[in-house]
């Protein structure tokens, strides 16, 4: 997508300016503040622009470095997908961990906490699981897990990144019913039936880019509760929706699930696509 087509989709309230101020770095350019702001009075009227305007001016101190990890490569390589993808965390986890998990969020945690937080209210409009026992499969530093400690049962997150496991360690500390582990989605570390929801939040495209995400839906239905759910938000990122809603049709199918959701774009702030799976009972 070029600039001009993200201005675009931006103004007419297609993405949000945190997700065109995301793709515009993204794209690979300097991003300048002074510009946006020409574009959006060149507009007038335009809501969406001159809010990605004031959005680029309140951050102009970070994009330079939000450029530079952009440039250096947000998505593991090499043969060996798993390993790439811990090496590339596990950076991350200590230069950059908030734009780590969500690049949109410009690296500011209150952006972060915002977007976080329109995430949980969708879970817990979604599911009752929200007040059971929690699985946050590619959990990073724990935010999710975090913000949806107060209200559950327990949590458990599992991420492929020692660096990020640490750091969620950290910001956990002296929260008991919140645990971290480190681990991939071959052998989810629960028994049978021990988890009502299982949450994937922009973890599983790298699963599908790996060739598992099999195995992992056949661990999350081994590992959920009867009438439990597994809530992905974003299921790849190959750009087309019709597969990915046709994979977890067949998906599901294939491991006693049945499919309430695929492909609803319930946020304001992110542009992810959300489904939801729920275990026969």
């Amino acid at each position: 997508m070029t600039d001009q087509a993200i201005l675009d989709a931006c103004g007419r309230g297609e993405i949000s300016p945190q997700i065109a101020l995301s793709r515009l770095l993204l794209a690979g350019g300097e991003v300048d503040a002074g510009h946006l702001a020409r574009v959006a009075a060149s507009r007038p009227g335009s809501d969406r622009l001159a809010a990605l305007a004031r959005l680029a001016a309140r951050h102009s101190d970070r994009l330079p470095e939000l450029a530079r990890l952009a440039r250096a490569g947000l998505w593991p390589g090499g043969e060996d997908f798993p390993a790439a993808t811990a090496i590339l965390f596990d950076r991350l986890a200590t230069e950059a961990p908030e734009a780590a998990v969500a690049f949109y969020s410009l690296g500011d945690p209150d952006e972060l906490a915002a977007a976080t937080a329109e995430l949980v209210r969708v879970l817990r409009a979604w599911s009752p699981g929200t007040a059971g026992r929690i699985l946050d499969f590619g959990c990073g530093f724990g935010r999710v897990a975090l913000a949806l400690a107060d209200g559950a049962a327990s949590i458990l997150g599992l991420d492929l990144s020692a660096g990020m496991i640490a750091e969620a360690r950290r910001r956990a500390a002296g929260r008991d019913a919140v645990r971290f582990v480190q681990g991939d989605g071959h052998r989810l570390p629960a028994a049978d039936g021990a988890i009502d929801l299982v949450v994937a939040a922009d973890s599983l495209p790298y699963l599908v880019s790996a060739g598992t995400v099999a195995p992992f839906l056949a661990e999350a239905a081994r590992v959920l509760a009867p009438g439990g759910d597994l809530v992905v938000f974003n299921w790849s990122y190959r750009g087309d929706p019709g597969l990915d809603a046709e994979e977890a049709q067949t998906l599901a199918a294939a491991f006693g699930f049945a499919v309430l959701r695929a492909g609803e774009r319930p946020f304001t702030i992110w542009d992810a696509s959300g489904f939801q799976l729920r275990r026969a009972a």
